[in-house]
């Protein structure tokens, strides 16, 4: 996230340009916890986290950010071998006016999922954790919110 508001401050300071994008990948060591069971398990794994962060400045000043991110090929285990996948995405846009901040409207959202993998290879049912998150506000150009929304779906499946 602090790379998105980085990208958004070179984007207000600077003048208009095309859009930029920069892709990268990083090996990644993740540590959570599995709610859905009893007790509830906390587990390691290794991947890789993609990140792709754009911008754009238009020369009527309306600035641009976007920050996709997702983990890929997350394998992750218990300390007593229980293993489970993990694939997450993680999606953050802004859009503002870079004269006076109106209008804006920004748009956050991720997934994630914890899923349970047996010994075998087969899938347990009602065990995975499943969360889907998004929030969006909007300003007019007149300074004034007219949409700010918000859903959390976090579930045992």
């Amino acid at each position: 996230m602090a790379a998105a508001f980085a990208l958004i401050a070179a984007t207000l300071t600077s003048t208009a340009r095309a859009g930029t994008a920069v892709a990268t990948t990083v090996p990644l060591t993740f540590t959570d916890t599995n709610i859905c069971v009893t007790p509830a398990e906390v587990f390691t794994g290794t991947g890789e986290l993609h990140m792709l962060v754009s911008s754009n400045l238009s020369p009527s000043g309306m600035a641009q950010s976007h920050l996709h991110a997702d983990l890929a090929g997350l394998h992750a285990m218990t300390v007593t071998g229980k293993k489970y996948e993990v694939p997450s995405s993680f999606n953050q846009s802004y859009e503002v006016d870079s004269f006076d901040a109106a209008p804006f409207h920004t748009t956050l959202e991720f997934l994630v999922q914890y899923i349970h993998v047996g010994e075998d290879g087969y899938f347990f049912v009602g065990d995975d954790f499943y969360e889907h998150y998004l929030a969006h506000a909007t300003v007019n150009a007149n300074g004034t919110l007219t949409v700010n929304d918000f859903s959390d779906d976090t579930r045992c499946q």
